[in-house]
C-alpha cells in the first residue's frame, strides 16, 4: 500500500475522504462556471494537520451543468484551486 509522509513534519498521512472534487472556476469567479474538475483523495497529516489532494482520475474540462448539477457539485466538500 502507498503511504504518503509529510515532507514538514515527517509523520505518516492518512485518507480523510475519498472523491473529494477539486474545482478550478473561471476566471476565480464561480459565477463564472468551472473551466476544469478532477476528483482525487484528501490526505492529512497527523502531525501538523497539513492537508493534500492525490489521485487525481476523472478530469472533466469546461462543465456546461445545469443550475440542478452546480448546487449538487458546490455544496459538497470540494477544494478550489486558486491560478
Amino acid at each position: 500500500m502507498i503511504r504518503y509522509t509529510c515532507a514538514k513534519c515527517c509523520k505518516e498521512m492518512t485518507c480523510l475522504k475519498n472523491e473529494t472534487a477539486v474545482i478550478h472556476f473561471l476566471n476565480n469567479n464561480k459565477s463564472d462556471g468551472i473551466d476544469v474538475m478532477v476528483y482525487g483523495d484528501l490526505w492529512g497529516c497527523t502531525g501538523c494537520g497539513a492537508e493534500v489532494v492525490l489521485g487525481f482520475r476523472r478530469q472533466r474540462l469546461g462543465m456546461d451543468m445545469s443550475e440542478d448539477e452546480r448546487r449538487y457539485i458546490l455544496n459538497r466538500q470540494y477544494v478550489e484551486i486558486k491560478r
